[in-house]
């Protein structure tokens, strides 16, 4: 069915008159014909009696509930992307590293809410990786994740830079020497977690192998295994000193080169986004504005 089928239909109920209904849409009333005998073909019934006014049968009660609610619809889709206004009934999806969830976004959450009161967000978390195949894919519509730059073909923001942190245990009481690192396995995230080839980095600037990885599930299991002295990490310092953990661990700053990594909100390109998008990007960038509010120590 075409919704300007729909239209006419609606239009000829209401002027109850074919003629009138023409008038008003500004066409002739052979086209108002043909657009209804359109809709009773294809839908294999009669759906006005032609009588003076016009009134409509059973058939064109039940598809005058239905063509209402499609116009209208039409009407608010047109309305939504020409003002760019929030659709309160869509949630944004949004994707975040663990660590970026954990420390960073409930302070910009917030800020966001405040100013944008009936805008749903949806958050899944998963691993730089996973969440720019997921933003490019159309499964997100927006991600927090790790670079050391901006990403081609991407709409990025940078939002914060992170100080990454060797993570020991508290009976450590100075930076361990090529030797203890030799020794002591290093705990990570899976494949695809950008914090993970950190580690590998700075693994080989101690010309050290990889092969001392291994990897955890989630970060709260590498840290406990970290307090039991089970192994080293690298992670945030803005995680580690949100961290229930953070007086039960020892951590040293490491070089910056290795250390210093940016984060990165990333969109496909404008063209793309919905009035929900839009708006929460604009409010992320103001809010980024006043960097006092995003304070996570």
């Amino acid at each position: 069915m075409q919704l300007k089928s729909l239209e006419i239909f609606l239009k000829v109920l209401e002027c109850g008159s074919f003629s009138h209904a023409a008038i008003q849409m500004h066409t002739v009333q052979s086209n108002i014909t043909n657009h209804i005998k359109k809709l009773e073909d294809e839908l294999n019934c009669e759906l006005l009696s032609r009588q003076s006014p016009i009134r409509p049968t059973s058939a064109g009660q039940q598809l005058y509930y239905y063509a209402e609610q499609m116009v209208a619809l039409h009407q608010q889709a047109k309305f939504h992307f020409s003002n760019q206004v929030l659709c309160h009934d869509i949630p944004l999806k949004i994707g975040s590293m663990e660590t970026t969830a954990a420390t960073r976004l409930p302070q910009l959450f917030k800020s966001i809410v405040m100013q944008l009161p009936k805008l749903r967000l949806h958050l899944n978390t998963g691993t730089t990786r996973e969440l720019i195949d997921r933003v490019y894919a159309g499964e997100l519509d927006c991600a927090f994740i790790a670079s050391s730059q901006a990403l081609p073909d991407f709409y990025n923001v940078h939002v914060w830079t992170e100080h990454l942190v060797l993570i020991c245990p508290t009976e450590i009481n100075k930076f361990p020497d090529k030797r203890v690192l030799l020794n002591t396995p290093f705990l990570a995230i899976r494949q695809g977690c950008f914090y993970r080839k950190c580690i590998e980095s700075f693994l080989q600037r101690y010309d050290l192998p990889p092969s001392q990885l291994t990897e955890m599930g989630n970060l709260d299991a590498i840290l406990s295994c970290v307090h039991l002295g089970m192994g080293y990490a690298i992670l945030p310092r803005s995680y580690i000193e949100k961290s229930s953990y953070k007086d039960e661990l020892q951590f040293f700053e490491i070089d910056d080169q290795i250390g210093k990594i940016n984060t990165y909100l990333i969109a496909n390109k404008p063209q793309s986004w919905s009035g929900n998008l839009r708006h929460f990007i604009e409010q992320v960038t103001d809010v980024l504005e006043q960097p006092k509010t995003l304070d996570v120590v």
